[in-house]
């Protein structure tokens, strides 16, 4: 029945501020150690005393549908979306398409008050997919924050295989702040009509830590991810034991290998914190004292002084039943060989019990575990106009690339190291092994929607690992291209690291390529994060727009590398490539000792190093130290000396989203022409076809050509086009070069063309040419 004046809604008001200090103390007394009970009461309090506005209490009110369920003023305009989807489907059954978009409350802040108070069935549902659809506690905190208070909106998603309602929190200008899905079905879940016994509000608000132990105990013992995927039987140098009482210590490696968790987090962003909270996190770090740990780490000391990340990772531990954590800031103390604990992360991955991916921190000091504020009301049954309302589980794909630690480099190679993988976001945790992935259930949950194409083109954590096992060879070049793709986009603290962070996925590469007896199955080599035996292919990765000179890192990787690119870059490493057979790898001729000293390549040729693990350690140190590199292949100009600059405007061809190139105000003449805005380059002979190129970096501002070195190093500026010449990679691929300054023997790279179909004959009658890249 509606609720009859707003007055009565008022006193209704007056009543849950009454009773809200007895349910505070509840949730209180319930609520686990683990839980953050003192942002839940904060939030409690805000939910209970906000006073809505006279529209806000219009939409409050609630009526009970035919269905017998709550239903929201703000909920009848789901109704009618579904009416017009009804209507639309007379007129065409095959009608799909999505509906123009309906507000059904004004904020976040009434939803929530909506769904808590009101309780409308719907707005339950509805506020919690925005919940769970947030990865870190952060943005689950941004949801009712005071500045993002704009107009909760569905549309209707009318589609063959099923609707949904799309929901969305946008700004004035349209730009999406928040969005979920809603699935629709008229089919009701199997858990509908199911009686158990429901769980405490409490409970609700604590992970299903007795799930989790039997999905890690079942992974365990029944699984063959231990026999297949672990490294050896070493532990890391140094363990974090926990002891009772809320104490902790740093211990030696046992000789055998124990059941440990290693925890991988992002330690945040220096430049955006208070300079007091970094040192904190620095602080965490574990002294030494003559090459040991010092006593006040290896005697019990409480883990309360830890940051909030590395607190909250050691209480998942032991909930878990796990007695040993490795943490790196605590576990490698200060003055370890850094460049040799690097190289072993493929141990120290693949040996562990499992790595807990710590989704829902932003940074260090940031806890781990929230109160689930989208469970604090019960799951039940929603049905709208013969639709049932569901929620879905978040796809493990988008977990794995939303939160911040997946935008760190160190993370990358944490990820693809591990065989089992716990993600622990705001809301609830996944679990990841080769041989089984899950969500933690809840029983009105509908699985992730199926994976699109474009999903695919993103590899499963383990698959890294499973090649290597495999040892099918064109696969792991295939998925190293991947990891580099993906590593190129992530941020360093230490720009010095580049190597470093991936080194132990270095290590495990060229293990897969090895047999026991110390001999490689091919002549593989690391060449400054690059592959010998697929050097051609490696050669050709290319930035989806040329990037500012000014953050390159030509200081730790040669031009020819992608590690000298500047941090945070989109890469395209994968593309139909058939090597030239005109191309050849002549050999190393310059590397940097800047770092620790390794053995040359011809002594580790001629040696049979026994020792799988310095073997494979000494192949990586020595391989991103090399500078420059000896080459073969046909080579030409890209550029004719009679070619004339003109405009992109003038030969750019836009018809809809076709993009082309119109040459008919030049006939008969060579000219080229530069998009200085995404670093396009082409070239066009008279009377034949264009070639496209696309430079690694952007335009020098005006002046800083002669004025800055750095950028003199590695920016083609303009006017220097026609000094362009070009190396045959592959058919269709093509590096693109400039002399180095100051030498006339060597050549640095500026660019690559891939794919010039309108000039397959570009290199025809080309003679090969040694070069020197730098």
């Amino acid at each position: 029945m509606e609720t009859p004046t707003p007055a009565t809604y008022y006193w209704v008001q007056r009543l849950g501020r009454r009773l809200y200090g007895r349910k505070s103390q509840l949730l209180d007394s319930c609520r686990s150690r683990h839980c953050t009970s003192t942002q839940e009461a904060h939030y409690q309090h805000h939910a209970y005393h906000r006073v809505p506005s006279p529209h806000a209490q219009d939409l409050l009110r609630v009526k009970t549908n035919e269905h017998g369920q709550l239903q929201c003023r703000g909920c009848d305009q789901i109704t009618y979306l579904l009416r017009w989807a009804e209507a639309e489907r007379r007129k065409d059954p095959n009608h799909k398409g999505i509906s123009p978009k309906r507000i059904i409350h004004n904020s976040y802040v009434e939803l929530d008050l909506c769904a808590r108070i009101s309780n409308c069935d719907a707005c339950q549902i509805v506020r919690r997919a925005l919940l769970l659809d947030q990865i870190t506690g952060r943005d689950a905190e941004r949801l009712r924050h005071t500045d993002n208070q704009w107009p909760v909106q569905v549309a209707l998603d009318i589609r063959p295989g099923g609707d949904s309602l799309q929901v969305t929190i946008e700004k004035g200008s349209g730009v999406p702040l928040f969005s979920a899905t809603v699935v629709l079905s008229q089919k009701p879940c199997l858990a509908v009509g199911k009686k158990t016994k429901a769980p405490s509000a409490a409970s609700r608000l604590r992970p299903n830590f007795e799930e989790l132990r039997q999905i890690v105990s079942n992974c365990h013992d029944n699984h063959q991810c231990s026999s297949r995927y672990r490294w050896n039987s070493r532990n890391p140098s140094w363990l974090l034991e926990i002891l009772g009482d809320g104490n902790v210590r740093v211990v030696p490696g046992p000789d055998h290998l124990v059941p440990y968790v290693v925890l991988s987090y992002s330690w945040g962003d220096p430049t955006t914190m208070p300079a007091e909270e970094w040192a904190r996190i620095k602080g965490a770090s574990t002294k030494t004292v003559n090459g040991v740990p010092a006593p006040e780490r290896t005697n019990p000391f409480p883990r309360s002084i830890l940051p909030e990340t590395m607190q909250d990772a050691i209480a998942i531990t032991q909930e878990l039943d796990f007695k040993y954590i490795w943490i790196d800031n605590v576990c490698i103390p200060k003055g370890t060989d850094w460049d040799t604990e690097a190289s072993l992360m493929h141990e120290v991955y693949g040996n562990a019990a499992f790595t807990l991916l710590a989704s829902s921190s932003t940074k260090a000091t940031e806890p781990m575990l929230y109160d689930r504020l989208a469970w604090l009301q019960e799951p039940k049954p929603c049905k709208l106009r013969n639709h049932f309302l569901y929620n879905t589980q978040k796809p493990l794909h988008e977990v794995r690339l939303d939160p911040p630690a997946s935008q760190r480099a160190w993370t990358l190679q944490e990820e693809r190291l591990s065989p089992r993988i716990l993600y622990w976001t705001g809301q609830r945790w996944y679990w990841s092994c080769p041989e089984h992935q899950t969500v933690e259930s809840s029983p009105l949950d509908l699985p992730s929607p199926a994976c699109t194409s474009e999903d695919l083109t993103w590899s499963p954590p383990q698959r890294f690992l499973d090649v290597c096992r495999i040892g099918d060879f064109q696969s792991i070049d295939q998925e190293w291209l991947d990891i580099v793709e993906a590593y190129t986009r992530r941020d360093l603290a230490h720009s010095s690291d580049r190597f470093l962070a991936i080194s132990g996925l270095a290590v495990r590469f060229l293990e897969a390529k090895m047999d026991g007896g110390g001999k490689t199955r091919v002549s593989e080599q690391y060449l400054a994060g690059l592959w010998r035996e697929d050097l051609a292919r490696h050669l050709s990765w290319s930035v989806a727009s040329a990037v500012d000179s000014k953050g390159s890192h030509q200081d730790v990787a040669p031009s020819w590398s992608w590690a000298s690119l500047p941090l945070c870059v989109n890469t395209k490493m994968r593309h139909a490539f058939r090597q030239s057979p005109h191309f050849q790898f002549l050999g190393v001729r310059q590397f940097s000792f800047d770092h620790t000293p390794v053995i040359p390549t011809v002594t580790l040729n001629q040696q049979v190093i026994t020792d799988p693990r310095l073997r494979s350690k000494l192949v990586e140190q020595q391989g991103r130290t090399v500078k420059q590199i000896e080459i073969k292949g046909r080579f030409r100009r890209f550029i004719s000396e009679s070619s004339c600059a003109v405009s992109w405007e003038a030969i750019e061809w836009k018809r809809g989203d076709r993009v082309g190139f119109n040459f008919e105000e030049f006939p008969g003449r060579d000219l080229h022409s530069r998009n200085h805005d995404d670093g396009r380059i082409v070239s066009k002979d008279a009377h034949g076809g264009e070639v496209v190129g696309q430079l690694d970096y952007l335009v020098p501002p005006s002046g800083a050509y002669f004025a800055n070195k750095k950028s003199d190093s590695v920016a083609l500026a303009d006017g220097e086009e026609t000094e362009l010449m070009c190396l045959e990679l592959g058919e269709l691929a093509m590096l693109l070069l400039q002399r180095n300054p100051g030498s006339a023997d060597t050549w640095r790279r500026v660019g690559v063309c891939i794919g010039y179909e309108q000039r397959k004959g570009f290199f025809y009658g080309c003679e090969s040419r040694t070069l020197i890249l730098a």
